[in-house]
């Protein structure tokens, strides 16, 4: 096994290939299981059908996020000072992987026969599993902090989606097939069983990895009364990054409501959200290779540049090709795709390059909790969309986004 020396921002870091490796591993079948039950496409739909509410696609995504976001900075204080932080993140794993079991095994008991008590349980175990998800991103920023070099950053999260591009497009063709061959409510309950034997497999990547083991064994939490100032000290360096991702976040909350609108204005079949879907996914793949170039060569602020203009055009391409009938959103849902992902490879690189490595714990924390405000946005379109169109919406959220393309370049320049 060949080691080599690489530079880190705040210290020295050993880049150690079995843990690379490991890493991609475990986000090459993430991504495989994540594919199988994308909630901008697979859950939105599934939520439209049990509800017919607008207002319900848009109020899951708020509850998801904020179930996901807000304990992470109780969470940090808590792990932070812990010399190693996998056992952590295995438990939160495992959390999701039970979680989404439970929910397939549910949906194929109870059928289709009441749709609102199918609605609720599922509210109830996305909660679980966007929880687990927030509980593991804490250590998991930490341990990738630590095992990967600075200038290894763009390669492994860009290298981690174009792994993951073959499994994700077969998830894609498989959850379009599942979608339209096996009866409703069953063909939801298969994504979900089949997304939680993904994220199961996912898991052995990360019982591979040898993390490195930080700070004294007995360290103590600190007092909430100490804690607060190193998180006022965190908020003035993360304060243009948090205003960045949530100008840019409009495009979240513009993402859900595509399909809906295809669904709902453009007469899209039912097995259009399988087609969707693989766009979206083969958009997140083939996008992965060029926003870790972009990272590596460029850094993260002109790479979130770069993805913040094509953002922008999303919605607008939406208004434009609608008029074309259903199949000409498939382009929409491309770009929306790899913008999604172009959100996880800079605003992650982004992070980490602000982060001091003893505190990454708390800037993930409390980069989550600074955004709680996006996890707004969906669940406001959905109640703007009881009164206003489809377009006008579109046309609010690419306001909002290019206002922060324009932020993001002022910062790229500083």
């Amino acid at each position: 096994m060949s080691t080599t020396n690489a530079p880190l921002e705040n210290g020295p870091t050993i880049f150690n290939r079995r843990n690379f490796i490991a890493g991609l591993w475990h986000g090459a079948f993430l991504a495989l299981g994540v594919s199988l039950t994308q909630p901008t496409t697979v859950i939105s739909a599934f939520v439209a059908e049990l509800t017919g509410s607008t207002v319900w696609v848009g109020g899951l995504s708020t509850v998801l996020t904020i179930a996901g976001a807000l304990p992470q900075l109780f969470v940090a204080r808590w792990i932070e000072p812990r010399p190693r932080k996998m056992p952590y993140l295995m438990l939160a794993i495992y959390l999701r992987v039970v979680s989404w079991g439970i929910l397939a095994w549910l949906i194929y008991a109870i059928d289709g026969q009441r749709p609102m008590t199918l609605a609720w349980i599922l509210v109830g175990m996305l909660v679980v599993f966007y929880a687990g998800g927030g509980l593991g991103n804490i250590p998991y920023t930490d341990i990738i902090g630590k095992i990967i070099p600075a200038d290894k950053r763009g390669a492994f999260f860009g290298g981690k989606g174009a792994l993951a591009g073959p499994l994700s497009v077969g998830a894609a063709f498989a959850a379009r097939y599942i979608l339209a061959h096996v009866p409703y409510p069953n063909n939801y309950a298969l994504l979900f069983g089949l997304a939680a034997i993904g994220l199961a497999i996912a898991s052995l990547g990360f019982w591979a990895i040898k993390e490195p083991i930080n700070g004294a064994p007995d360290q103590n939490i600190q007092p909430w009364s100490e804690y607060w100032h190193q998180l006022l000290t965190a908020s003035r360096r993360l304060k243009t990054l948090i205003a960045v991702q949530f100008l840019t976040g409009f495009s979240l909350m513009a993402l859900p409501f595509y399909v809906v609108f295809a669904r709902e204005q453009l007469n899209a079949p039912s097995e259009a959200v399988g087609w969707f879907l693989l766009a979206q996914i083969l958009g997140g793949v083939l996008s992965n290779l060029v926003w870790a170039r972009l990272v590596d060569r460029s850094g993260s602020r002109k790479m979130l540049f770069f993805c913040a203009v094509t953002s922008t055009l999303t919605p607008l391409l939406a208004i434009t090709l609608s008029s074309f009938g259903w199949i000409a959103l498939m382009p929409v849902f491309f770009l929306a795709g790899a913008c999604f992902a172009g959100r996880s490879v800079g605003f992650q690189s982004a992070l980490l390059e602000l982060a001091p490595s003893a505190e990454r714990s708390t800037y993930a924390g409390l980069n989550a909790v600074l955004n709680l405000p996006i996890a707004f946005l969906p669940l406001a379109a959905g109640v703007f969309l009881q009164t206003w169109s489809y377009t006008t919406l579109f046309l609010f959220a690419a306001a909002f986004i290019g206002v922060g393309a324009i932020l993001i370049r002022r910062w790229a320049a500083e």
